[in-house]
């Protein structure tokens, strides 16, 4: 009894359970890359997206979770989904435990409202399913669970910090203050900072020789497709995530300097700096940025939020069970969204603090629904080059769906990919189909995808093919060139409401 008393607020990951419901409801398209590479691995013995490129184009140390999932799946394809489920979970309470022992010791309150808004991001929101986020969340535990408690093996804290890139690896911005927080518990040694390095390339260098050898740079595709540096992007400007993290960081930076009591404020304000930076290189140097780029902001607005209520919040309101009314307001608010996410349109971003769609009560994935009637037009284990969301439709169906963005291809892809060679890109590679978008609203202007341009300024559009890695345009086709197989409406309309459907469509002879 006085363990469920000191516990009951992780009833709160009860909004974890409505993803079980529908799992094709929440996850971003980006997190099926994940499962269906692993599912190839294990049948198939063949580490690509597809039966054409091998590739790179993943986090490691998560895909090690996935193949893991897919090596012991009992069931059918998609039984390994409540497997990842299963995992992501557990990452997040173990992860949370490890911030108990440590920076969220006392509060009740703040337990109650950080998990709270933990279990928000990380499951009733349902964006960052099946990525890599939540053992992102769990590494980054550990490594403060680590620095808190003042640890002086210098080949385990170079391990963890391995741990936490190959998680993510833009997540060594993070990594950099912490190693001169530790640097420094060690009073600087040469014989530490040695240890440090070698336990950290224990596990880093073969990832990167290996990415090396096969594909000729140390770093994934996506990486280097999505990545400008050194150059600045072109269009730098903050959406509504941004601007919360930017906003949060600056308050909690203040409020640390202020809060010069709490014992981990070092450890705390490394991972703050740490995280800032992240930030700051993502919106400089990165295109097509996902929520799954902002881990380490949601895990530091975690950490603001139960201090706050740790220093707003006295043992006064927990007698009065107060700590009980804010729990029980948490669980039905976290439920709530997940079901939201679950039977409507739900979205943050598009429909809730903007007006690009509308929230509409949708019980079904349109994305999982039209990949399986392609399939009454279209012949099993077809290649089919797409356009967008070839997550959810390489996973929903049997065909070999090629990227057109190439972020989960390899160096091949690019140069396949050359000036005026689209149309004998296509015969080489025995590529029968191509799905676009089409009925567009607009017909003044251009429409842009990361690797499609549409000119829909006539009746006879004009698709745009795009080498993203070169950022070129190479070709096009118009739409007189092509034969029209089906049209369906826009699966995606939620995010994208610029275009009313999508069309498949063959080469003509």
């Amino acid at each position: 009894m006085e363990f469920i008393k000191k516990n009951f607020h992780y009833l709160l990951l009860l909004s974890s359970v409505f993803f079980l419901g529908n799992p094709s409801k929440f996850p971003s398209d980006d997190g099926f890359f994940y499962p269906q590479i692993a599912y190839n691995l294990v049948n198939h013995g063949f580490m690509g997206f597809n039966d054409l490129y091998l590739t790179n184009g993943f986090h490691p140390l998560w895909m090690v979770f996935c193949v893991v999932a897919e090596l012991i799946n009992p069931s059918d394809k998609f039984f390994a989904l409540n497997i990842l489920w299963l995992f992501q979970v557990l990452l997040v309470l173990f992860g949370y435990i490890l911030l108990e022992k440590t920076v969220f010791k006392e509060s009740k309150m703040g337990k109650i409202l950080s998990l709270a808004f933990y279990c928000l991001m990380f499951f009733s929101l349902g964006t960052l399913y099946l990525i890599e986020a939540h053992l992102t969340f769990f590494t980054f535990s550990l490594i403060i669970f680590f620095m808190c408690k003042r640890f002086t093996n210098d080949f385990a804290f170079g391990l963890i910090c391995s741990l936490v890139f190959l998680a993510r690896l833009d997540h060594v911005f993070v990594l950099i203050p912490f190693g001169f927080l530790y640097w420094n518990f060690r009073k600087w040694s040469i014989k530490s900072l040695g240890l440090m390095i070698v336990g950290f390339l224990v596990l880093a260098l073969p990832y990167l020789l290996s990415n090396y050898y096969l594909f000729d740079n140390f770093v994934p595709i996506s990486g280097r497709i999505k990545s400008s540096f050194p150059d600045f992007q072109p269009d730098i400007h903050l959406e509504f995530f941004p601007k919360i993290f930017v906003g949060c960081g600056i308050l909690y930076f203040i409020f640390l300097c202020f809060n010069k009591k709490d014992t981990y404020r070092a450890v705390k304000f490394s991972f703050l700096i740490g995280s800032l930076l992240q930030l700051i290189y993502n919106l400089l140097f990165q295109s097509e940025i996902g929520q799954w780029y902002f881990v380490s902001q949601m895990f530091f607005c975690g950490l603001f939020i139960y201090d706050v209520a740790n220093s707003l919040f006295n043992k006064t309101f927990e007698k009065w069970s107060f700590d009980k009314i804010i729990f029980a307001g948490a669980l039905i608010f976290v439920c709530g969204i997940a079901w939201l996410k679950l039977t409507t349109s739900f979205s943050i971003q598009n429909n809730v603090f903007a007006s690009h769609s509308k929230l509409e009560k949708k019980s079904n994935d349109l994305v999982r629904q039209t990949a399986q009637e392609f399939e009454q037009e279209i012949p099993k284990k077809t290649r089919i080059y797409v356009y967008d969301f070839p997550g959810k439709f390489a996973f929903y169906s049997d065909f070999n769906v090629i990227p057109a963005d190439g972020l989960v291809a390899n160096k091949q892809y690019f140069n396949d990919m050359k000036s005026g060679n689209f149309k004998n890109f296509m015969i080489k590679n025995d590529i029968k189909y191509l799905l676009f978008p089409t009925h567009f609203h607009t017909k003044h202007e251009t429409q842009g995808f990361l690797a499609l341009h549409v000119d829909s300024r006539t009746d006879d559009y004009v698709f745009k093919l795009r080498n993203t890695l070169r950022k070129t345009i190479i070709d096009s086709l118009k739409e007189s060139e092509l034969t029209k197989i089906k049209s369906y409406v826009n699966p995606i309309k939620t995010w994208q409401p610029q275009y009313d459907s999508v069309s498949v469509y063959q080469l003509k002879n």
